[in-house]
């Protein structure tokens, strides 16, 4: 197989997901896992490109978009005093 962005010979290809050309690896500028099968590729010319660029990162990831659960009972602390306060230090014996 040939890369359609820099014609080398290449074993193993990408699809960008902007322009739909097959790329190797060198012409990837940067990929993202959306979930365990689905992956984001954009090549290095539509990175230059603001408006897939923009596309390319408001994607978020799946686990981004997942928020803990509130609970009830978990509220600020008061704050703890690590030392006692003294009102005179101690006599020091010799």
């Amino acid at each position: 197989m040939i890369c359609e962005r820099c014609s080398r010979d290449i074993y193993k290809n990408e699809k960008c997901d902007y322009c739909s050309r097959k790329i190797c690896f060198n012409c990837v500028k940067s990929s993202k896992r959306l979930s365990k099968t689905t992956r984001l590729v954009i090549c290095k010319d539509c990175w230059s490109k603001m408006p897939s660029r923009k596309k390319y990162k408001g994607t978020t990831l799946a686990s981004t978009e997942m928020k803990m659960p509130e609970r009830e009972g978990f509220g600020e602390r008061p704050q703890f005093d690590r030392r006692p306060q003294f009102g005179k230090r101690p006599p020091f014996k010799r």
